[in-house]
């Protein structure tokens, strides 16, 4: 016969929560690496294919996961969409900034004409980045309602 381990609800609690803290930096510890590869050290992509690959998996399991048990991936649904485009406008303005600062640092001013160069420049980049990572996230908030929804009619069928 086998001994089970009865374990406090606290310990298991405790344990999922230090895993999660430890898998959180890991994760970001991955991008800080991709883009200090990638944009200080001028690195080829074969240098950090690894750590990419391992940060797009890690990313993918985690929506997929989320989205197959139906919790919710932008909080409750009066701020579901609001967070889509809170989201939304962070990335873009994240890459104009990652992005002009870069090309700034690399062309120099005069190569993009001037100040309002790079004004139109890190506007065009926000804009294209909001707009193209709005619908991502769009596409995910809708097909996230989809499946709790779906979740939540299976229950109320069995409950009937």
């Amino acid at each position: 016969m086998k001994k089970v381990n009865i374990q406090d609800e606290r310990i298991v609690s405790q344990k999922r929560k230090i895993g999660s803290d430890a898998f959180g930096i890991i994760y970001f510890g991955l991008i800080i690496s991709i883009l200090l590869q990638q944009f200080m050290l001028d690195a080829p992509f074969s240098q950090y294919a690894a750590e990419f690959v391992l940060f797009m998996v890690a990313a993918v399991y985690i929506i997929v996961r989320n989205i197959i048990v139906g919790n919710s991936l932008f909080g409750d649904s009066s701020n579901g969409q609001k967070i889509v485009i809170i989201n939304s406008l962070v990335c873009g303005v994240t890459i104009a900034a990652i992005t002009t600062t870069l090309n700034s640092v690399n062309f120099g001013l005069e190569k993009m004409g001037g100040s309002t160069g790079i004004a139109l420049t890190a506007f065009i980049t926000f804009a294209s980045g909001a707009f193209v990572s709005f619908i991502g996230f769009e596409f995910l908030y809708i097909i996230n309602k989809k499946r709790q929804k779906q979740i939540d009619d299976r229950y109320n069928d069995e409950d009937e």
